[in-house]
């Protein structure tokens, strides 16, 4: 007696394509989660930044100068920054009168293709700000 095997084929092409609509949704997933974390660690740093930024020498400020107090800056922008949950790092630097923030963010993966984790980062800038040219405060 001869058995044929027809539909063989067609089992063979669905289980394929259900593994592709799988792996199609857990990557779609998983760059969703890193884009929003990305946008996370970027407001972290914007804050940070900010933070550091707000950090004026009072003592230049009565001679009508507006200057930074660099570790005054650099200790309120670290402070900032690692406020924001699932932080890594936090690194601030202070050149004249510009504040410089990079966040370094840790994302857990909800479907871990290629890793549990990844790292996301981010860098912003910040200057004081101020009105006039005589201090305008």
């Amino acid at each position: 007696m001869k058995r044929t095997q027809n539909g063989q084929t067609l089992v063979v092409f669905t289980i394929v394509c259900a593994f592709i609509l799988l792996a199609t949704i857990a990557l779609v997933g998983n760059t969703q989660v890193l884009f929003v974390n990305a946008d996370r660690a970027d407001a972290a740093a914007l804050l940070a930044a900010q933070a550091g930024a707000s950090a004026i020498d009072r003592s230049a400020l009565y001679d009508n100068q507006v200057h930074l107090a660099p570790a005054d800056a650099v200790s309120r922008c670290q402070r900032a920054g690692a406020q924001a949950p699932f932080v890594v790092s936090v690194r601030c630097t202070v050149s004249g009168n510009t504040v410089t923030a990079n966040v370094v963010e840790r994302v857990d993966m909800p479907i871990p293709l290629w890793g549990a984790a990844e790292t996301v980062q981010a860098t912003r800038t910040a200057r004081p700000a101020y009105g006039g040219t005589t201090g305008g405060f």
